[in-house]
């Protein structure tokens, strides 16, 4: 006896194989569709209103350092200050 599938059982599960592949298709068409919507029910408020930006937070580093050599000091102030500017364009881009 042969464990292929008949034709006609093929067939039903070429149909309902495509016909679930299709409303899975259609759903995911809505809810992207349908993601920017607000609800009708709810406040029209937008929640970019409502939510805070944040900061970044990095720990201080400059306390950390082990002693540094007068050659070499230029430079770690120079990288220090660079971060402090990375920093602060970080939560420049947060608040935007």
């Amino acid at each position: 006896m042969s464990r292929a599938l008949p034709k006609y059982n093929k067939r039903r599960v070429a149909i309902i194989g495509g016909a679930a592949a299709l409303a899975l298709s259609g759903a995911v068409v809505v809810n992207s569709a349908l993601a920017g919507e607000s609800s009708k029910s709810g406040s029209t408020t937008n929640a970019k209103t409502l939510a805070s930006p944040g900061t970044i937070s990095c720990p201080d580093v400059a306390s950390q350092l082990p002693e540094i050599p007068a050659t070499a000091q230029a430079e770690v102030d120079r990288n220090l200050t660079l971060l402090q500017t990375q920093i602060d364009e970080a939560n420049q881009r947060l608040i935007d």
